[in-house]
C-alpha cells in the first residue's frame, strides 16, 4: 500500500503581509506536522511526503527537493542598510527540468521601504507605514543574474508574491529594476514608458513567473486594498490606498501600452498589426486574477511581461506531483480546516483535482471539517476526518487502519 501525504495543519496565511505584524486573527494552536502524520501512518503503509506551500519561508522549503542549492546575498533595505536574502536555484539535470536554471524567491524576507505617510482623517492623523516594493526589485535583479546559464542565457525566476510586505502595485520594484530613484512621500503619478522598457531590459529575457497565493485583482471590491480590513487597517486608509493603486495602475497601463505599440513595429506599417490588442494590453493588467497578490506586486510582474500562476500549481508542477500520484494507491491531505479556502484555492483543491486524473481516492485529515458531504463529494474527496479537541495521533492511526490494506 502506497500513500502520498501532503498538506499542512498550519492555518493558511492571507495573501500579502502589509502592514507587517497586523492581523485580526489570534494564533491557532499548533497541529501535527507532515513528519508526525507520516510516522503515525508508517506501520500501515509505505508513505511518501510531498510538501506544498504558497508563500513565505515554507515556499522555499517546499522546492528544496528540486532546488537544493541555496544562494545568499544582500539587497538595499530601509535607510540604505543591507538586508540579507536567500534564494534557491535549480540547475538542469536528467529530471525533466529542461535546460534552463530556475531561481525561486520568497518576498517575505525583504521589508517594505519608503517614507511613512501621514493622512489627515476626520478621526485624526493616521500614519501609513512604508509600503514600497523597491527591495523586491533589487531581489529580482539578483535572481535574474543567478538564473543565467554559463553562456549568459536567460533563465527562469519564480517569485512567490503572497508574503510581500509592500502595498504599492509593484511600482517600487519597477523603479528599482529600471535604475530610477525611489520617490519620497506618496506614490508618484507618472510612470514613463522608459521605466517599463528599462525594467524589462534589466531582466534580460528572464522567464518571470509570479507564484500568486490568491487570485485577487489589483483593484475593486475584491482587490488588494479591500482585503486590508482583515489586518485592522482603517477603512479610510484602505480607500486612500485603493486610490493610490488606481493611479499606479493607470500610469503603468499607459506605459505598457506605449511600449507595446513601439515594439510592435514601425508606426507606419499597419498591415498585420492587432491595433486593438496593442492599445489595450496595459489596461487589462489590473483586472487579471492574481494581479493584486502581494499588495499588487504581481501587477508589476505582468507589466514586466511575466506570467501569473497559482503558487500551489507552480510548486506541484516543479516537484513532479503528477508522476508521484501515478505511483500511489491513496492520497492523504493534512489541513487545518476543510472549508471554503481549502476547497477553492488551497492544497486540497490542487491535489484532489490532480488525483482525479489518476482515479485515486483522496482523504483529508484536519483539525476541523466545516464543508458538508455534498461539497466534499463535488471536490472529489473520498473521506474527511477531524480531530477537533481530541488526539490527532489516535485519529490518524484509526484512519490509517481504515484506508490501508492488509
Amino acid at each position: 500500500m502506497r500513500v502520498l501525504l501532503t498538506g499542512s495543519a498550519v492555518p493558511p496565511v492571507p495573501d500579502g503581509a502589509w502592514p507587517a505584524g497586523e492581523t485580526s486573527s489570534p494564533p491557532a494552536p499548533a497541529g501535527p506536522t507532515l513528519d508526525d502524520v507520516a510516522g503515525w501512518w508508517a506501520s500501515h503503509a509505505t508513505v511518501e511526503t510531498v510538501a506544498l506551500a504558497a508563500s513565505g519561508p515554507a515556499f522555499l522549503d517546499a522546492v528544496a527537493p528540486v532546488a537544493p542549492e541555496v544562494l545568499a546575498g544582500v539587497v538595499p533595505g530601509p535607510g540604505g542598510g543591507d538586508v540579507p536574502v536567500a534564494v534557491r536555484r535549480r540547475t538542469p539535470g536528467g529530471d525533466g527540468a529542461g535546460t534552463r536554471r530556475t531561481v525561486y524567491l520568497d518576498t517575505s524576507q525583504v521589508p517594505a521601504t519608503g517614507a511613512v505617510e501621514v493622512l489627515e482623517l476626520v478621526a485624526g492623523r493616521v500614519a501609513v507605514p512604508a509600503r514600497s516594493s523597491t527591495a523586491v526589485g533589487h531581489l529580482l535583479a539578483l535572481a535574474a543574474d543567478a538564473a543565467r546559464g554559463p553562456g549568459g542565457a536567460p533563465g527562469r525566476v519564480v517569485l512567490a508574491t503572497g508574503g510581500s510586505t509592500s502595498h504599492d502595485g509593484g511600482l517600487g520594484a519597477l523603479l528599482a529594476l529600471a535604475g530610477a530613484p525611489e520617490r519620497a512621500g506618496g506614490l508618484p503619478t507618472a510612470v514613463p514608458a522608459d521605466v517599463v522598457r528599462a525594467a524589462r531590459a534589466a531582466l534580460g529575457g528572464t522567464d518571470l513567473v509570479a507564484a500568486v497565493a490568491a487570485d485577487v485583482p489589483l483593484l475593486g471590491l475584491h482587490g488588494a486594498s479591500a482585503a486590508l480590513d482583515a489586518r485592522s487597517v482603517d477603512p479610510a486608509v484602505a480607500q486612500h490606498l485603493e486610490r493610490a493603486l488606481g493611479a499606479v495602475a493607470h500610469d503603468v497601463a499607459s506605459a505598457v501600452d506605449r511600449v507595446t505599440a513601439d515594439d510592435s513595429g514601425p508606426r507606419g506599417a499597419l498591415a498585420g498589426r492587432d491595433l486593438l490588442a496593442a492599445s489595450t494590453a496595459g489596461r487589462r493588467l489590473a483586472g487579471l486574477p492574481g494581479s493584486g497578490s502581494g499588495g499588487g506586486l504581481a501587477h508589476a510582474v505582468v507589466a514586466l511581461g511575466g506570467r501569473l500562476v497559482p503558487a500551489l500549481r507552480v510548486v506541484a508542477d516543479d516537484l513532479g506531483l503528477d508522476a508521484r500520484l501515478a505511483g500511489a494507491d491513496v492520497v492523504v491531505v493534512l489541513a487545518d480546516e476543510l472549508g471554503a479556502h481549502e476547497l477553492g484555492d488551497g492544497t486540497v483543491h490542487e491535489v484532489a483535482s490532480r488525483a482525479a486524473q489518476h482515479a485515486l481516492p483522496v482523504v483529508v485529515v484536519a483539525r476541523a471539517v466545516v464543508a458538508g458531504r455534498r461539497e466534499q463529494a463535488a471536490a472529489g474527496l473520498s473521506g474527511a476526518y477531524a480531530w477537533g479537541d481530541g488526539d490527532a495521533r489516535a485519529l490518524v492511526e484509526r484512519v490509517a487502519r481504515t484506508w490501508s490494506r492488509g
